[in-house]
């Protein structure tokens, strides 16, 4: 602000004030008037924090005190500082400011390190002045420099009440007085934070109902001090081969860093999964141990004015998830009751790295392994309930999730009844099924009943049903299943539940542009590129035919692709069931699948459309479709060139 708009800005707000066209000439200052700058959180004119006080965007609050008033009709501030270090967030007047009890107009002008404010009592003002001490207004500051372990380290600057008949100043009938001012002095500065990060795995204990059941396991950061300026975990952990095994997806990335990050994507991760050698100077394992590593990094601003580099604020939260582990028990080995066979899973202390921007070390205070318990069976009266898929899709275990189910599918149960693990036949088994439907129809409540053969196993089958009404929101969901079987009196139930939903689902189909130019004349082809979307809630692999179709405005056909895929283990994201009979709905496996599409010269010019479709195989050879047929729905154009 140059010096003639700063004095056009007090002016004006000296007349608002005043609302008169006359102000007499300033006379001596009295001697006990004042006004003052204070911290709201102490009272003392030192507005001094450390970095384990404040970070970088707090606020600091500063309230404007007057004392030794006499007969005070108006009041003034101009208040400066140090722009690179705060900022304006608000001049404010309390419900306690002196002349609330008239809710005058106040009048505020702020610029870049300066405020001038103030207010006057209206004319009908009951008492028409005020006399005493209190507090005039709250300014509120921005700390926008950072402080840190290397330099700056300290930053400071006054709070400035600048004197003057036009700047700061309090009114007495027609006489201005420029009273005595007390500044106040900011102080930001870095200390060594006291709290060093621990590392922590979720949950603590883990004990597996059945042999081959999944479990996850959470790696946790706490007592993490933006002090610090953190931007690297790396971590390690280890388990017994012949107790468990990593499952897909085998890793999924936390969420510490992403609260962050400057931009989308800004986080990196480096992950060694399954591994057992160690090369020196690493020290090895054992036979029966293999671990998997997980580097995690924050990327710097690459934005202007930063170009690379990191500011605040900086990492910090207690606490915060660095990523999950994905594994299941050893479907071969478990203990009988009341034999217990514990291990853990444990961090490797030499493999954690807790690095700043700068490259230290910053360590950490400790590490919790979590404890692991072999699954345990309890002898004596038992039944399995699981459908036709084979371990581990089927449900095989106690209180079990089979794998999905489409529609019209045949659906075959079967109930294996053991006493002391030995097959137990003869036995007359009661099935129940139940599914709730999404869109309000009755519930399908069914029976069946089978016998145990020689191998203790008894079978029913049903299929799913397909009405003629809506038939996704009848059918579509959750199925369950419970088993019950009675021996000497001694009656066991085992239940499990299914997913209903298409095998495979194009959920979308769109173009990656909305003007394809045609090159009629060029004897050339541009390309036309698509994205498809699709999911699946099925885990075992199953073939799958993917096909895009394009047409043009007219209905001709100008070209399509095909891809060919074994879907099951290992899409980008597999599919997730929540555990045993955990509530909720399962999240879908996800892929996509980008593609060109050749632009042939005959296609004429207007709108396109593109129809996307996936099958078990071609229709020559028997295939046939997984969903319904979508269609983009974001227009595309063919144009002239």
């Amino acid at each position: 602000m140059n010096k003639l708009s700063k004095v056009s800005s007090y002016a004006l707000i000296a007349m608002l004030l005043l609302g008169i066209c006359f102000v007499a000439a300033p006379v001596k200052a009295v001697p006990n008037a004042m006004i003052s700058l204070v911290n709201a959180a102490d009272g003392t004119n030192l507005l001094e924090f450390t970095t384990a006080q404040k970070s970088y965007g707090d606020n600091i609050v500063i309230n404007v005190t007057g004392s030794n008033f006499v007969s005070v009709t108006t009041w003034q501030v101009h208040i400066t500082w140090d722009a690179s270090l705060l900022d304006f967030v608000s001049f404010t007047f309390p419900s306690d400011s002196i002349f609330a009890y008239d809710s005058p107009i106040p009048a505020v002008s702020t610029g870049p390190g300066d405020c001038v404010a103030g207010q006057a009592l209206g004319s009908g003002a009951t008492p028409p002045s005020f006399t005493g001490d209190g507090r005039l207004a709250q300014l509120t500051l921005k700390i926008i420099q950072a402080v840190g372990i290397l330099p700056p380290t300290s930053v400071t600057c006054p709070l400035h009440l600048v004197p003057g008949g036009s700047d700061t100043y309090v009114l007495q009938g027609l006489f201005t007085i420029v009273p005595d001012t007390t500044d106040a002095t900011y102080h930001y500065y870095w200390v060594q934070p006291t709290t060093i990060p621990r590392l922590y795995m979720v949950p603590s204990t883990i004990k597996p109902a059945n042999p081959g059941a999944p479990f996850t396991v959470s790696i946790y950061v706490d007592n993490v001090d933006a002090g610090w300026e953190i931007t690297v975990f790396q971590f390690s952990i280890a388990w017994n081969t012949s107790l468990m095994q990593p499952v897909a997806p085998f890793f999924t990335n936390g969420t510490f860093f992403e609260t962050f990050q400057y931009a989308s994507g800004g986080v990196l991760y480096a992950t060694d999964f399954n591994e057992h050698n160690r090369p020196p100077p690493l020290t090895p394992l054992p036979a029966d141990y293999n671990y998997s590593t997980v580097g995690e990094l924050l990327m710097p601003d690459f934005a202007s004015p930063y170009n690379g580099t990191y500011h605040a604020p900086y990492p910090h939260t207690s606490p915060g998830l660095l990523g999950t582990f994905y594994f299941q028990a050893d479907p071969t080995f478990s203990t009988i009751a009341p034999a217990e066979f514990w291990s853990s899973i444990s961090f490797i202390p030499e493999d954690v790295l807790v690095l700043n921007h700068y490259n230290m070390d910053i360590g950490y205070s400790s590490l919790t392994n979590a404890q692991y318990r072999a699954p345990q069976k309890v002898l004596g009266l038992s039944i399995d309930l699981y459908t036709q898929y084979p371990y581990p899709y089927g449900g095989q275990g106690g209180n079990m999730t089979s794998d999905s189910f489409g529609p019209q599918q045949q659906v075959e149960l079967f109930a294996l009844v053991t006493y002391n693990e030995f097959p137990v036949q003869q036995k007359l088994v009661g099935f129940e099924i139940f599914h709730h439907p999404t869109n309000g129809n009755p519930d399908y409540i069914f029976t069946r009943e089978g016998t145990t053969d020689s191998v203790g196993i008894a079978h029913v089958s049903f299929r799913l049903p397909w009405p003629c009404a809506d038939p996704v929101g009848d059918i579509f969901g959750w199925w369950y299943v419970n088993a019950t079987v009675e021996v000497a009196e001694q009656v066991v139930v085992d239940q499990l539940r299914f997913w209903v939903w298409w095998p495979v689902q194009v959920i979308s189909i769109e173009p990656k542009f909305t003007t394809i130019t045609q090159n009629k004349y060029q004897g050339s082809e541009d390309a036309m590129n698509f994205t498809m979307q699709i999911i699946t809630y099925h885990l075992e692999p199953q073939d799958l035919l993917l096909t895009g179709t394009v047409y043009d405005e007219l209905g001709f056909y100008i070209g399509g692709a095909w891809r060919g895929v074994t879907l099951g283990w290992l899409p980008p994201v597999m599919p997730v069931y929540p555990p045993d009979m955990a509530p909720g709905d399962p999240t879908p496996g996800t892929d996509s699948w980008d593609f060109s599409v050749p632009l042939i010269t005959n296609a004429v010019v207007g709108k396109g459309i593109i129809y996307g479709n996936a099958f078990n195989n071609w229709p020559w050879y028997g295939g046939v479709p997984y969903c319904p047929e979508v269609s983009n729905t974001i227009d595309f154009y063919i144009a002239k060139p």
